[in-house]
């Protein structure tokens, strides 16, 4: 649909597509995302919300943090050291964990894990959620509100270029506010 266009970002400007149905914004916005321009830079990191979060039993707040994988591995490794019996090791391996737990550690601290549950919080909160809606499974919400949810996760995993395709569809008067803000 867009045929010898000329598209020219600078880093840290906001933008909005604005248009008619049907003209090819969604289209543009998909093949930014897959990669599909030519001369458009490689290595940015780019996220898109395109679906609503799938319903499950998975709270609201697990659905945010778990979208730092980093910071979800380390953890699970360190539970995995945290259940291993200390006894049945010898100097080497003993030595060789604490190595392990001593990086995990400070890995942790380097990306603010500690800091994790009150980010999530916050984005979940300003986009309509209440306190008490965090620990609920995804589930028990409508398709709207889990669209929310996809908006808070991109949101939370701070891309370099955000793209929200129509994502006041999904928001109320508040969340949009907030969202705008936020942005």
């Amino acid at each position: 649909m867009l045929d010898g266009a000329l598209l020219r970002l600078v880093r840290g400007k906001k933008y909005g597509l604005v248009g008619r149905n049907g003209i090819g914004k969604t289209c543009l916005i998909n093949a930014i995302s897959r990669g599909e321009i030519d001369k458009f830079p490689t290595g940015i990191h780019i996220l898109q919300v395109e679906q609503e979060v799938e319903a499950d039993d998975i709270t609201v707040l697990d659905h945010i943090m778990n979208c730092d994988v980093e910071r979800k591995s380390l953890l699970e490794e360190l539970a995995e050291f945290q259940k291993l019996d200390n006894s049945n090791l010898d100097k080497s391996e003993l030595e060789e964990k604490n190595k392990r737990l001593t990086a995990i550690s400070a890995r942790l601290i380097q990306i603010n894990a500690n800091e994790c549950e009150a980010k999530a919080t916050k984005i979940l909160v300003g986009i309509g959620f209440s306190i008490e809606d965090l620990h609920r499974p995804s589930n028990s919400f409508s398709g709207g509100w889990r669209m929310r949810i996809a908006i808070a996760k991109v949101i939370f995993c701070e891309p370099e270029i955000l793209m929200l395709d129509e994502p006041t569809n999904h928001l109320d008067l508040p969340a949009l506010i907030w969202l705008e803000n936020y942005l």
